[in-house]
């Protein structure tokens, strides 16, 4: 028998036939030296349901370090608190706007003071009444608004940034600095450790707290040569994550994980994805983190691709029916992380042991690389799966999560058709004996065998190898 190459990365391909496997909803972790495999592929974390607003149209979220998450929806402000060990969700009044907003909480003692930036104003949140503006005269609407070194930070789409005092919410009209070492002013101000980044169309001002007397406390420190592709296409900043991931201004993906210098992690693949989108204002970049694995989702109208920083590996992922994922914006909150819903008012838990976005499955697949003896044919008497099987669980909604199965399909022309699915038993709780194989699957042709692993059963799943018998034959 011979080896089928599951993937560990995602990589579709410009045009079928190109491709080198995918992963949908599932991700490859490495495993320990001894195992049957070097990898497994399993089913990426799932969504629990926190709650549900009366509300649509996520547009962010803050947590406020101890009781509190504020999530701003549109038109609307709300909170989600703990009560009896329930989440509670309170609608707190209106926040004009249905746009992306930013927030931010200072130092200040004994209460903290917290900022929201939306598309027309800058309000201020309380966890009792509806947001108030901020009514300061002297600070022009901003795009973003952060805060690092004891200063609220408001990035000004002409390039100017503007300080508030320390602690405090009042802004002088005399203390900002400028961007000024591109045209095309900027996208947003973000924290980054000790650094202040001012992200422009065509490049990022890296800027630091030295101190100035009058005017902008920062200065400039270093320019990297890369804009961002638009306000909402960069994200890491978030508390709980230490890296910044941001869509480039050539539909590049980099990371600036220390330094000045961003790595580019995207694949010819997903910046193909990129570049198709012309309004880039439609991208997102969303952040969390699940039993030690950093993920990163860069978000198009018609894609999601994940991926996660430790590894280095990308997947895609898609909720059910859509071509996209779900969610977007996060907090870390409530010992996990919490994120909204693109359609919906349904606020989430991300939850690395559920195996369902709320009631609608979450489908792994697994599409192998091509086995091709170009131009040879070949016959496959057999194809075997290893599986991680016994998975059912004792009781559960039937058959799916007591006696879950895996579809097997295959394809001859490089992923454009696949033959009808095979149904394979998993096996219910402690069947280690189940074997996951296939008979008498044909010929393969000139652009070889390609195989697909279907499963939407809601337990857990994980695929680590397979292996095919092969019988040459003439052309």
């Amino acid at each position: 028998m011979v080896e089928i190459p599951f993937p560990i990365t995602t990589a579709p391909g410009a045009r079928p036939g190109e491709g080198a496997g995918r992963l949908i909803n599932a991700y490859a972790e490495k495993l320990g030296d001894g195992a049957r495999a070097p990898f497994v592929r399993r089913r990426v974390p799932g969504l629990d349901v926190m709650g549900v607003s009366a509300h649509v149209g996520m547009r962010g979220m803050h947590y406020d370090g101890s009781s509190t998450l504020y999530i701003a929806q549109a038109e609307r402000l709300l909170k989600v608190t703990v009560v009896l060990g329930a989440y509670v969700i309170t609608d707190l009044g209106e926040l004009p706007g249905e746009g992306r907003v930013t927030f931010a909480r200072n130092n200040k003692a004994p209460v903290p003071d917290i900022l929201c930036v939306t598309e027309n104003d800058v309000y201020v949140v309380d966890d009792s009444s509806p947001p108030v503006s901020l009514g300061e005269p002297d600070l022009p609407q901003p795009i973003t608004g952060c805060f690092l070194a004891g200063y609220f930070i408001f990035g000004i789409r002409d390039g100017r940034v503007f300080f508030s005092g320390i602690n405090d919410t009042t802004v002088s009209a005399l203390d900002f600095g400028k961007a000024e070492n591109r045209p095309g002013g900027i996208l947003g101000a973000y924290p980054y450790g000790e650094m202040l980044l001012l992200c422009g169309p065509s490049s990022i001002e890296v800027w630091q707290n030295s101190g100035n007397a009058t005017g902008s406390p920062f200065s400039r420190a270093a320019v990297i040569p890369r804009g961002i592709a638009s306000t909402f296409a960069i994200a890491g900043f978030e508390d709980g994550f230490s890296s910044i991931v941001f869509v480039g201004d050539d539909n590049g993906v980099y990371l600036l994980g220390g330094g000045y210098s961003p790595t580019k992690i995207s694949t010819p693949d997903l910046d193909r994805l990129i570049e198709q989108v012309s309004d880039k204002t439609t991208l997102d970049v969303t952040v969390s983190v699940t039993s030690g694995h950093n993920w990163v989702s860069v978000t198009g109208p018609e894609f999601t691709w994940e991926y996660e920083v430790q590894t280095g590996l990308w997947h895609e992922r898609k909720s059910y029916e859509r071509d996209n994922w779900r969610a977007i914006c996060s907090a870390q909150a409530f010992g996990g992380w919490v994120l909204g819903d693109r359609e919906t008012g349904q606020v989430w838990m991300l939850n690395p042991n559920t195996q369902r976005e709320g009631l609608e499955p979450l489908v792994m697949t697994v599409i192998s690389q091509p086995m091709s003896g170009f131009p040879n044919r070949v016959s496959i008497p057999r194809a075997d799966f290893d599986f991680i099987v016994g998975q059912g669980l004792v009781t559960g909604e039937e058959p799916i999560e007591t006696d879950p199965v895996v579809f097997i399909s295959w394809s001859d022309d490089g992923g454009v058709t696949y033959n009808t699915p095979l149904m394979r038993k998993l096996g219910g709780i402690g069947r280690f004996g189940n074997r996951v194989s296939v008979n008498r699957c044909g010929t393969a042709g000139p652009y070889g065998r390609t195989w697909k692993a279907d499963i939407s059963d809601p337990v857990y799943a994980g695929l680590q190898s397979g292996q095919m018998d092969i019988e040459g034959r003439s052309r």
